[in-house]
């Protein structure tokens, strides 16, 4: 993600502080700010940490406005009371459904065709033959992709999950 989207949206809050109404800019900060914060999220979740954590700011600023809470309080119980996750959480939770739907055959086929399971590619019958077959990156940015986190995902849900899926 860009560091030019990030201040777009930083300003984009910044406005918002305006609003009286807390109701109403619940609305306005759903629409305009998260909306800009999680597209194409599945694309750019593979950022920086340093990056992550600039967009956490962001949601943390905009609790702020809507609770009140001055700079220096915690802001967990805010979230909490919002109902909003924290970014990573966030990311990792449409990750999950992404695979899901993959792996449902909810995606569209080019998406789909990218994930093999174990015993499709050597045919034996083994207890981890149910999981995704991983794909060999040896560098931090090919772990940090898409299809290796959605593996790495799937694989790592239990069995009671993906018993009918596969």
């Amino acid at each position: 993600m860009r560091i030019s989207t990030i201040l777009c949206i930083r300003d984009m809050v910044y406005f918002l502080v305006t609003f009286k109404n807390s109701d109403l800019l619940v609305i306005i900060i759903n629409a305009l700010v998260f909306s800009k914060l999680y597209y194409c999220s599945s694309v750019w979740s593979n950022t920086s940490a340093s990056n992550m954590q600039k967009l956490q700011l962001v949601q943390n600023f905009a609790a702020r406005i809507i609770s009140g809470a001055t700079k220096f309080e915690h802001i967990t119980p805010s979230l909490k009371n919002l109902g909003w996750l924290p970014v990573k959480k966030q990311v990792y939770l449409r990750d999950a459904i992404f695979a899901f739907k993959c792996m449902t055959g909810c995606a569209p086929t080019y998406l789909t065709s990218q994930f093999a399971t174990r015993r499709q590619i050597s045919d034996r019958t083994t207890r981890n033959s149910q999981q995704l077959n991983i794909p060999l990156f040896k560098t931090a940015a090919g772990q940090r992709s898409f299809h290796y986190r959605i593996v790495n995902l799937w694989n790592s849900l239990g069995v009671f999950i993906k018993v009918d899926l596969i």
